[in-house]
């Protein structure tokens, strides 16, 4: 059998053009697994943690997306919202500001250990080398989100205030017990 690989490129072009991609990184939420659950267990189990410093970005609230994605598609939707017409492509989706992991760590344990009974643990800042992964991690996530703003009228929180968020919404559903 022989392929047409113009025909099926030019389907691949119209599907392209017909697609919303967002775009984020550094996810967080108050379900799942994740860096602030992570952070959670451990100031409960250990005095000391050594955490990546060197690596920049603007920690992301699930439940963010989830918002910013329900409205981005109410606005494609929306009987006069003219669907896609030219705004299909890659947006990027992240929270405003910026900060390290080891200080995205200080900030969620300070803030939630009088909520969950715990000391904060002592916070060793490290570099990425000194911290293995076996996939290699970028020293700069951040990413601009000036078009999706631009198209669809989205402005994500400053992470400082989606984090505060979550955390009210871990220790409502907590009713005075420790996450995870």
């Amino acid at each position: 059998m022989k392929c047409n690989c113009v025909r099926v490129t030019e389907r691949g072009k119209e599907a392209w053009n017909e697609t919303v991609i967002l775009r984020t990184s550094w996810v967080y939420g108050a379900r799942g697994s994740n860096f602030l659950l992570t952070m959670l267990r451990l100031a409960r189990e250990r005095t000391e943690l050594r955490i990546v410093d060197d690596q920049i970005g603007a920690p992301t609230s699930s439940e963010c997306i989830a918002q910013a994605t329900a409205g981005i598609l109410a606005q494609l939707l929306a009987p006069a919202g003219g669907g896609l017409d030219g705004r299909s492509g890659i947006y990027n989706l992240t929270s405003t500001g910026e900060t390290s992991w080891c200080e995205f760590a200080k900030a969620l344990l300070t803030q939630s250990a009088a909520t969950y009974g715990f000391t904060v643990p002592n916070l060793i800042p490290i570099k990425t080398s000194d911290y293995p992964r076996s996939a290699k991690r970028p020293a700069n996530s951040r990413l601009s989100c000036q078009r999706v703003a631009e198209t669809f009228g989205i402005m994500m929180p400053p992470w400082e205030v989606a984090l505060s968020l979550v955390l009210e919404t871990l220790a409502e559903g907590a009713s005075g017990d420790n996450p995870r």
